[in-house]
């Protein structure tokens, strides 16, 4: 066991308790992304214009899809998951961004 460790086990309950407190007082709360209210084109950041400028060169190239499958068991409620799915969509912009050309540049579009 640690230094640290040591010392906080042979702390008083009261002591402990004071101290958790005091900890958890001090870490700071996690801040909510607010939502962009701007639906406009936006640019590519240089990431996304490394791989655009690649598919520009190899159109359709399947190099860049991360295949997955997944084997349910049990009966699947299908509403549910497809409500799952898509508040999954709405918390992540990402999930519902294409890519445009717009003034013979690419940028990418953020569907509400």
């Amino acid at each position: 066991m640690s230094n640290v460790a040591q010392r906080i086990a042979d702390l008083s309950p009261e002591k402990r308790a004071w101290l958790m407190e005091r900890l958890q007082a001090s870490q700071p709360k996690p801040s909510i992304i607010p939502r962009r209210a701007n639906t406009d084109a936006l640019p590519l950041s240089f990431a996304q214009q490394r791989l655009w400028f690649i598919d520009q060169l190899e159109p359709h190239s399947p190099l860049y899809n991360i295949p997955a499958a997944v084997r349910l068991t049990g009966a699947l409620d299908a509403a549910a998951f497809a409500r799952a799915l898509n508040e999954i969509a709405r918390r992540h912009e990402i999930l519902r961004t294409t890519f445009a050309r717009v003034n013979d540049q690419p940028a990418q579009i953020i569907a509400p």
